[in-house]
């Protein structure tokens, strides 16, 4: 019988990492954390060794390149697997189940994957079902009980998936899409570090730092699903020209959520996803945004915050138009999903302006009404791409 996950665990759209804002259900996380069978053997040709460790940007480009070159070198499949021992009976209905937690979770994408090949949606369903327990294991109910050793398991357990022996039916499904693409481990490993970063540091002192976290967290979905959406057999370009838009769209996305979320962040978790640097060049100071930097007695922010904010929106927007280029890459069918949640989440920036940059007294939201509406654009976008290759 199928290993059911609690959709509580799946709370975010594919695209960036948020929070979650409700409990619709019990997360068992204890599931998550049981290691692969000590009789399995983890001997795979994509286990990565022990590197020196990177920093910054340099983590994002590293990874980038491993994926562009195992792309490359099969360009029409993923790895050779073992037999699986899970029937294809039992594998489709952990697509399925993936599909459900999709749709409950992600509306719009999942949406958006109906175009998409019966194998291409699918995978992506497997893979988001994968992050979304990931980021379970820090930022869910039993957040305060998770352990860098828990997370070592946890990244035990991905590297005995990509050698072809999964641990539940959940982590079957991510391995037989890895049998089908050409699927690098590192974003996966990436995302788990992300995931040690949360456990340790609740500062960044640069936007350096910042983006390294901003890629660990959601860049990294990017270089996961670029395999399964494939790149329009017209393009002609270089291949990382497509994959560092990917990217880009992964940072945009958790950008806007990190400033959607500085009040929620400060005080929830006494964790500011701000770079100190970038708050000191506006006169601001840690304390400020603990503090939420209001006008006293007027309940407003500060010209000093409010100027903070429109610099770290235009940022973000940069990268929503870095990335446009490459979503007309991809290939016909994965377009709008992605075209989706670009306009989707850049919209979340316009909501912060309309609520005058308060972040702390105010959760900048896009209407229901509003998402419908910006569905037929995205169509648009995704069938009369603007940059041709």
């Amino acid at each position: 019988s199928i290993v059911s996950v609690p959709p509580a665990m799946l709370h975010q759209s594919l695209p960036g990492r948020c929070r979650p804002h409700s409990s619709r259900c019990p997360v068992a996380i204890s599931a998550t954390l049981v290691g692969p069978d000590p009789r399995w053997s983890i001997a795979s040709s994509q286990v990565v060794p022990k590197q020196p460790q990177l920093k910054g940007k340099d983590v994002e480009e590293a990874a980038m390149w491993r994926c562009i070159d195992l792309h490359r070198r099969l360009p029409n499949g993923g790895a050779p697997q073992q037999a699986s021992r899970w029937t294809p009976a039992t594998l489709e209905e952990a697509y399925q189940r993936c599909g459900q937690v999709t749709s409950e979770f992600a509306k719009t994408f999942y949406l958006g994957t109906q175009l998409m090949t019966p194998i291409q949606a699918k995978s992506i369903w497997a893979i988001y079902v994968w992050c979304r327990r990931t980021d379970e294991l820090v930022d869910g109910p039993n957040a305060n009980k998770i352990t860098p050793k828990a997370l070592d398991r946890w990244e035990e357990r991905l590297e005995a998936t990509f050698a072809g022996r999964p641990y539940d039916v959940l982590d079957a499904a991510l391995s037989d899409t890895i049998s089908k693409f050409p699927m690098d481990i590192q974003p996966f490993k990436d995302m788990i570090e992300g995931m040690r970063m949360d456990l340790h540091k609740t500062r960044y002192q640069t936007f350096d730092e910042l983006y390294e976290y901003c890629y660990r967290v959601a860049g990294t979905v990017g270089l996961m699903t670029m395999p399964v959406m494939g790149i329009d057999p017209s393009y002609k370009g270089p291949m990382d020209v497509v994959y560092k838009a990917a990217l880009a769209l992964g940072t945009a996305n958790q950008l806007t959520n990190i400033l959607r979320d500085v009040g929620e962040d400060a005080r929830e978790r006494n964790r500011i996803y701000l770079p100190m640097e970038d708050l000191h060049q506006f006169g601001l100071t840690e304390q400020d945004v603990l503090g939420a930097v209001h006008v006293p007695s007027q309940g407003k922010v500060s010209e000093k915050w409010r100027a903070f904010m429109k610099f770290q929106i235009a940022r973000a927007r940069q990268c929503f138009a870095d990335a446009e280029s490459g979503v007309d890459q991809l290939e016909a069918k994965a377009r709008w999903p992605v075209w989706s949640a670009l306009i989707l989440y850049r919209q979340i920036l316009d909501a912060i302006e309309k609520n005058d940059y308060d972040n702390f007294s105010q959760r900048a939201y896009v209407s229901k009404a509003k998402k419908m509406a910006s569905l037929p654009l995205a169509l648009t976008r995704a069938l009369l791409p603007q940059h041709r290759g």
